[in-house]
């Protein structure tokens, strides 16, 4: 998130009005996946400084934070991360800096109920209401990847402009053999960290998600625990999408995801077309599955630097405010 101290200010009223309306829509619709917003703070830093909304679309809960102007102006599209299914989006709320490369960043919440199809369309239908003409840098975590694969698939051309996919889990198939049992109990080796500190979202997310399971995550569940299922791993998902520059992003210590997963995705990946999309792999030492929170900067780099190659353009790094020039954002 961006600069700490902007949080020291007072809040606006226009902006605890707007609070308070989004509390009561909330309230009024059990549907999508709500975060208890900010990882437990009444208000984010950027609410200060950065223009924010947030909305429901398509059974979907979404969170969109940045400028268009400046990204319109630099020719830039969003990056629009979606949690895996059953948790809430704050644990990927470290996102949020990204930002300081004048691209917007949003996030899109599925909800509890529906197949990868369904989601999927629920996705691309809430992609649409980002007004992101030249579409988007599509960010999918754990058991997302399928969905944010199937909504590019079915998604108008255009739309999804790449794909990032980070820890992806398609099926049983992909996951690493030696958390297949603590998979099928729960949620929890998806939000592993490496670091013991910096975890207040990730912890918020947790005890959102304690008592709500997805139903794919309980298709994903019973697959874990020998039955049939028709969840397919994330390489057959990927050789059947459009061929879009995509980037694998994976950790070195505890990945969710095989290393014989990872081979068949990127090959897959690679496989596509007539084989000259781009594709890129990034990988984070001394990372769990959250490399956004294990290894924020080298992650939030890797990123821009992917999403920077596809727009072709050098976005900004660093945030400079006013006249004394103090850094306010820093990836």
């Amino acid at each position: 998130m961006l600069g700490s101290a902007l949080g020291l200010l007072l809040l606006p009223p226009a902006l605890l009005q707007r609070r308070g309306a989004l509390e009561l829509a909330a309230a009024a619709s059990s549907t999508p996946l709500a975060a208890s917003a900010w990882c437990g703070n009444s208000f984010p830093p950027f609410a200060y400084s950065l223009p924010w909304f947030e909305f429901d679309s398509s059974a979907c809960s979404v969170r969109i934070v940045g400028d268009l102007k400046p990204e319109l102006d630099k020719g830039l599209r969003p990056l629009v991360a979606v949690p895996s299914p059953g948790l809430t989006y704050e644990y990927l709320e470290n996102l949020e800096a990204l930002t300081v490369s004048q691209r917007r960043v949003g996030f899109i919440g599925l909800p509890l109920s529906g197949d990868t199809k369904a989601l999927a369309q629920s996705l691309a239908t809430a992609i649409t209401t980002l007004d992101a003409k030249r579409g988007v840098h599509l960010l999918a975590h754990g058991l997302a990847a399928p969905v944010a694969l199937k909504a590019a698939a079915l998604a108008t051309p255009g739309l999804v402009s790449s794909i990032i996919l980070t820890s992806p889990i398609g099926s049983a198939q992909d996951v690493e053999p030696s958390i297949q049992d603590a998979l099928a109990e729960s949620q929890a080796p998806l939000l592993a960290t490496i670091v013991s500190k910096g975890r207040i979202c990730v912890d918020a997310t947790a005890e959102a998600s304690s008592k709500v399971s997805s139903q794919l995550f309980a298709e994903l569940q019973r697959s874990l625990r020998g039955r049939e299922s028709e969840l397919r791993p994330v390489s057959q998902l990927v050789a059947a999408t459009p061929p879009l520059p995509l980037l694998l992003a994976l950790s070195e210590a505890g990945d969710v995801i095989s290393q014989a997963a990872t081979h068949d995705i990127l090959t897959a990946a690679r496989s596509r077309g007539d084989g000259s999309s781009l594709v890129r792999d990034a990988t984070f030492a001394s990372s769990g599955p959250l490399p956004f929170v294990d290894a924020r900067e080298e992650y939030g780099t890797a990123i821009l630097d992917f999403c920077d190659e596809v727009d072709g353009v050098r976005s900004r790094r660093v945030a400079v405010a006013g006249g004394d020039q103090r850094v306010m954002g820093r990836v």
